[in-house]
């Protein structure tokens, strides 16, 4: 059984209108198929002494290009690691070093070439953990370069490194809740990239950096480079510059690397999220019910980041860890992850499709006796209308999700203390929508109860007694949409005929009265019919540009479960 069958987004904790769950694996898998296809380019950053400030030395960043003018066209670059000059030598870096040189990098992104063929060597780009205000990012540079001059006192030398094949990891540490309140990094951002980041119209999952603006985050690790001091001018500059240096080249495409196994555009989805929040959610130790105290990698990579979204303007409830994995070891083998729509925000969308067609079966009774020839004759009339009014409550639990029940009724009475005769005409309708397995089943009841009364002579009966049942089961296409195939089942009907015989009904006209009623609600009228399968099949699950979706079902607590997997990766 999947993992997703506990989807529980009712429970009193949780309330979102869905969840989008990938795995730590998913994420990474799709990352490095699109970094060690990218066609980055280089990015060079170069810092020179600038004017002391209040005494105090300051560091600015130079262009390359501008770099070269000052120093007649030496490179740095060019300069071999370990050379060094005495003052006034005349030699190629001390014409670096006269242009106020400190130290420079360039980095190109990508995988490092020591590791290109061994792709099971390769970091996790992402390492979620265990708490979303500190997921990990390794970044990956496919060349990395530093040059940085360390001064004496006679002079300076040159360290000119590159990274190794396996290449030099670099970590960042981001938070990222997009909690309104509180100590979220999200609530440091200025407007503006607020706005950016929760841009979540119609193009939710277009959104240009849907994740976090990486430029915001803090460098965590700089890893101990053999020849660079631990206070040196480079150390500190890579820890300042690195993360918005290795975002610049993918920023000019409008494409950061983030965005890509997340995002993509112009989705039409049913549900459009109205607001936003993030969560790591670690594999749970089914001994404790807790996350893993020290999880394999097996494990970390079946944890989860959970987008947690609510739809129509509501309010967004706080990001609550769920007691259930998402995922297990089967369903990874199979998907990328889980998306999980709540019981009752799918039930409201099939209530309001159903809804246009309800009037018709709520009918409006009218019921009169009139006594004419000097109240000697009685004239019975009955009659119903379509354009009842009802309303569908929601069972708090369960797989009957919908419950509609309407019913009216008209009477009248004839004669001194109604000895004369009565009539009773009462039309009901039920309708009942069930969610189970994989399968929507909808019931309808349609009743017409009738009572007729002259004298001492009474017949009665359901005159109308329908029932249909329809089932829709559900798939799904790659790009989100319901498909159904429905099974009607026949009309049963239980109706019956009251009536008396021949010399009574002459005089009350019974008999008429209840082939009347009955005429006007026939089946063979469109009155009463099975639903179109538009109703279920014209929803589209959010996200359908971003994931391939497969194997639809319900939870066994009737959210509305799809698996994912991302889609084909592209590289523009």
């Amino acid at each position: 059984m999947s993992a997703s069958a506990s989807s529980n987004l009712t429970a009193p904790s949780y309330g979102y209108d869905f969840v989008v769950a990938t795995t730590q694996a998913s994420i990474n898998a799709t990352m490095l198929d699109y970094i060690n296809g990218l066609k980055s380019t280089p990015t060079t950053r170069c810092f020179v002494n600038g004017p002391k400030v209040n005494g105090k030395k300051t560091t600015v960043e130079m262009a390359y290009e501008d770099l070269l003018k000052k120093t007649g066209g030496v490179d740095p670059f060019g300069i071999a690691d370990g050379t060094s000059f005495e003052r006034d030598d005349g030699s190629n870096l001390e014409k670096v070093a006269k242009a106020g040189f400190l130290a420079c990098f360039r980095i190109t992104m990508g995988i490092p070439p020591g590791l290109v063929s061994t792709p099971e060597k390769v970091p996790n780009v992402v390492v979620l953990g265990n708490n979303t205000k500190t997921v990990t990012y390794n970044m990956l540079c496919s060349k990395f370069q530093i040059a940085e001059l360390q001064y004496d006192y006679d002079g300076a030398t040159l360290v000119n490194l590159n990274q190794p094949k396996a290449g030099w990891i670099i970590k960042s540490h981001v938070d990222l809740r997009l909690d309104p309140v509180g100590d979220a990094a999200y609530n440091k951002l200025p407007p503006a990239v607020q706005a950016s980041v929760k841009n979540l119209g119609a193009d939710a999952f277009g959104v240009q950096q849907l994740l976090f603006d990486l430029n915001q985050a803090g460098l965590s690790d700089v890893p101990e480079i053999p020849g660079l001091l631990p206070n040196s001018a480079a150390k500190n500059i890579l820890t300042q510059y690195f993360i918005n240096t290795y975002f610049q080249d993918l920023k000019t495409k409008g494409q950061p690397v983030l965005n890509y196994t997340i995002v993509k555009h112009n989705n039409p989805a049913t549900l459009i999220p109205t607001d936003l929040n993030m969560m790591v959610q670690p594999l749970i130790d089914p001994t404790t019910h807790q996350p893993y105290a020290k999880p394999s990698d097996a494990q970390a990579d079946l944890a989860t980041l959970d987008y947690l979204c609510a739809c129509y303007n509501k309010i967004l409830k706080p990001a609550v860890p769920f007691t259930w994995d998402w995922m297990n070891t089967q369903d990874a083998k199979q998907y990328h992850g889980i998306i999980s729509v709540n019981r009752n925000t799918f039930a409201g969308y099939i209530r309001d499709q159903l809804m246009p067609s309800i009037p018709k079966n709520c009918l409006i009774p009218t019921a009169t006796i009139t006594m004419k020839d000097l109240g000697t004759k009685k004239e019975y009339a009955a009659h119903v209308s379509s354009g009842g009014v009802a309303a569908f409550s929601m069972p708090a639990a369960g797989a009957n999700v919908l419950t509609l029940h309407y019913e009216q009724q008209a009477d009248d009475y004839a004669g001194s203390n109604d000895l004369e005769g009565e009539i009773h005409l009462k039309p009901s309708l039920d309708v009942n929508v069930y969610f189970q397995n994989d399968n929507i089943v909808i019931t309808q009841h349609l009743n017409i109860y009738l009572k007729v009364r002259s004298l001492q002579t009474t017949v009665s009966g359901n005159i109308i007694d329908y029932t249909l049942k329809d089932t829709y089961y559900l798939g799904v296409d790659k790009d989100g949409k319901i498909t159904v195939n429905a099974s009607h089942e026949p009309l049963v009907d239980h109706s019956e005929t009251p009536g008396t015989d021949a010399f009574v009904n002459l005089f009350t006209g019974i008999n008429g009265i209840v082939s009347y009623v009955k005429n006007q609600v026939s089946f063979t009228s469109t009155t009463f019919q099975s639903f179109p399968i538009s109703v279920v099949q014209n929803f589209v699950f959010p996200g359908g540009k971003t994931f391939a979706f497969k194997k639809v079902a319900f939870s066994n607590f009737q959210d509305l479960t799809s698996a994912i997997t991302y889609a084909q990766a592209t590289n523009k």
